[in-house]
Order: structure tokens, then sequence, then C-alpha cells
């Protein structure tokens, strides 16, 4: 096909550059468009202009597949492609009227964040009454959504995942490998640039004692495993310091999370521009990433771009960057104690070795480039498409 494509993308979330769901398909369209290719979107406030608030009527809203497929059939004549995230689309080609490749985008899939949830439930079970009422509500709404994520697989041309062991599920459960594919997330030229000009010299870094993490603050994420690991790494190296961007959450109840008292050693930063990302992590030491679960992990891979050796938990999404770097820099889901240890031995380095590291993570994070992503995801579209 020697046109330009015209690709439409659809999710349920806003088109945000801010939100690592919607940022997947944002970037790669941006990479689309530089290769001369059409590029439209359908988003949450496209289903629901009125919509004031995001997170505020995610709940009680009607069905967002039902408005996506009312968009698609009226507008399916304009489309080659259409990439829309898991659950979005759970119709036939025939039910959409749309004759192109349609895509089944996972950011994370479904099935493995449902599976965490219902594990940290029953290990622990909420106690505040206005708690269990809303998981109440949420339980009705997953009742009702839950079904589309399966369906918009088994409907679509093609599966696009994240990670390996997406695509083990998606092949050996669903029995769908045939039609399943993995492409990473990744990093512009320009992004990456800015992540490796930020760098501080090795000595600053050592000196700073700061350890970082980026993401929203929930049990998912790891934060009722934070207070152990800074109690564990401060016991050994009493100086180092703790940087939280991006909670979602106000540093006040971060640190009634954490039972921790204001300090001037505990920075929270609830919100930030992703721009802004760079500068922030510049005089950073080590990163820090106890998530029990990810689709891919923008956060890791932004931290190794800026040449921070990174610890995370052995899971889907970190160790598909990390484990290029040092697979010891991946430890069990949920232990704490090696966790801790791993930081407190990042901290230490001596600067020969935190240089090596530090260059080796920027290297690895250098290869996850938008832009090859980019071409590759359109050589498979194309393949399929021609096949379709």
């Amino acid at each position: 096909m020697n046109r330009p494509l015209k690709i439409l993308m659809i999710l349920h979330m806003p088109w945000s550059q801010n939100l690592g769901g919607a940022r997947v398909q944002l970037e790669l369209a941006e990479e689309f468009q530089s290769m001369g290719h059409i590029v439209e979107k359908f988003d949450y406030y496209d289903a629901f202009p009125q919509t004031k608030s995001f997170q505020a009527s995610n709940l009680i809203r009607p069905s967002f597949s039902r408005k996506a497929k009312a968009f698609v059939q009226a507008n399916a004549h304009r489309f080659d492609i259409i990439d829309a995230h898991q659950g979005n689309l759970p119709f036939s080609k025939q039910e959409l009227r749309f004759k192109g490749l349609l895509v089944a985008r996972s950011v994370g899939l479904y099935a493995f964040y449902d599976e965490f949830a219902k594990q940290e439930n029953a290990r622990q079970p909420p106690q505040k009454i206005k708690t269990r009422l809303g998981n109440l509500f949420r339980s009705w709404h997953h009742r009702r959504e839950s079904p589309l994520y399966p369906r918009s697989l088994q409907t679509c041309d093609l599966i696009n995942v994240p990670n390996h062991d997406e695509l083990v599920y998606v092949r050996d459960v669903m029995k769908l490998g045939y039609k399943c594919v993995v492409f990473p997330f990744g990093l512009s030229s320009e992004r990456y640039k800015a992540f490796t000009e930020a760098i501080q010299p090795v000595e600053v870094r050592l000196a700073n004692k700061q350890v970082v993490f980026i993401g929203s603050w929930g049990q998912r994420k790891g934060s009722k495993d934070w207070a152990e690991i800074i109690i564990r790494v401060r016991k050994q190296v009493p100086e180092t310091r703790f940087l939280f961007l991006g909670t979602g959450l106000s540093a006040q109840k971060v640190l009634e999370d954490l039972n921790f008292p204001a300090c001037e050693w505990i920075k929270i930063l609830p919100n930030f521009d992703s721009i802004e990302l760079p500068s922030l992590l510049s005089g950073a030491t080590v990163g820090a990433f106890p998530s029990y679960i990810e689709g891919f992990g923008f956060a890791v891979l932004e931290k190794l771009a800026c040449g921070l050796p990174t610890v995370a938990y052995d899971v889907p999404g970190p160790r598909e960057t990390i484990r290029y770097v040092d697979n010891s820099l991946l430890v069990p889901s949920g232990d704490i104690e090696s966790f801790s240890n791993k930081l407190v031995n990042l901290l230490l380095l001596k600067e020969i070795s935190y240089s090596q590291l530090s260059r080796s993570c920027s290297e690895i994070a250098q290869k996850f480039s938008w832009r090859k992503l980019a071409e590759n995801t359109i050589d498979t579209y194309l393949h399929f498409l021609e096949n379709n």
C-alpha cells in the first residue's frame, strides 16, 4: 500500500500525555503522523463531551463501548485501521460495519489486573464501611464491564500486547496466540535526549543518596510495602532521602499511609507535568518500583533513560526492560527485605561501578525507540491488513 494509512485510535480515557494508558497511543500517533499517516482519535471526552471530571463520573457513566460503536458505525468507511483499547470495541466487524484491520490494544491485560485485585481483596479486606460500599458499587460496575474485555480480543483481527507474559496468557489460556503480537512502549528521540542531558555527575548523584519512585499511590504499586522499605534502607544508610512523584494523593495522605510525620527527607509531589520529569530525576541516585503488576512500566523506562539503576519486583512489565540491564535488579514480588537490601547496595556503590551501571541503563533505554516501534507496528498492521 503506497498511500498514507488512515488510523483511528480509540480509548476510554482522556487523550493526555500525563496518563500512562493514553500516552501510548498519543505518542505512537505522533510517530505515525511524522511518517506521513493520518491519525484521528475518539476518547472519553469525545464520547461524553459534557463531562467535567473523568474520575468522578467514571463509575456512573453509560458504557463507553456503545458510544465508540456508534462513532465507528458512522465513520468506518474513513479508516483503514482501528487501534482500540481492550474492551472498547467488543463487537464483530460486521456489527461495526468496518472492513479494515481491527486491533485490540492492551496497555495492561485486564485478566492480570483483575486477578491481582481479587487476591489483594482476599488478603486485605477493607475495614471502613465507606470503602466497602464503594467496593460494592465497583463490583457492580465490574460485572457490567468485565465481559467486554475478552470479547474485544476474540472479535478483533489483531491483539497488541506490551509484554511477553501477556502473550503467553493470550496464547495458552485464550488460545488466540495466532493473532497476538508484542510491542513494548518507547521514548521519542527528543524525550530520550532530555533524560540523558539531565543526568548529573556520578559523584553528585552518589552524594545525594536519593531513592525515587514514580507512580500513583495504591496497593498495586506497592504502597503497603513502602514503610518497611524506608525503615530498612535508612537503618543501613541513615542519610537516604526519598522522592515520590505522581502519587495522585496529597503529601499528608501519603505520610499518613506510611505512618510517618512530615520530614525533610521525604518529598512528595502528587502531580507533575510530563515535561518536568527529566529535571525532577536529574539528581536522584536510584529508582525503586515495587509494583505488583504492570503492562510495561513507563516509570521504569524513564528512570533507566535518566541513567538511574532501578530495583523492581520481578513481575510482568518491569522485567521487559530491567532484565537487559541486570537481572539482579529484579527481586521476587513482595520480598521487601531483598528489595531494600538491593537499594542499599546501589546507594553504596563505588563511583566506577555506579557509572558503568548508569551508562548501561541509558543504553538499554535507547533501544526502546518509539520511531522504530512505530515502523515495526505499521509493518505488522500492513501484513495483517493485506492478509485480512
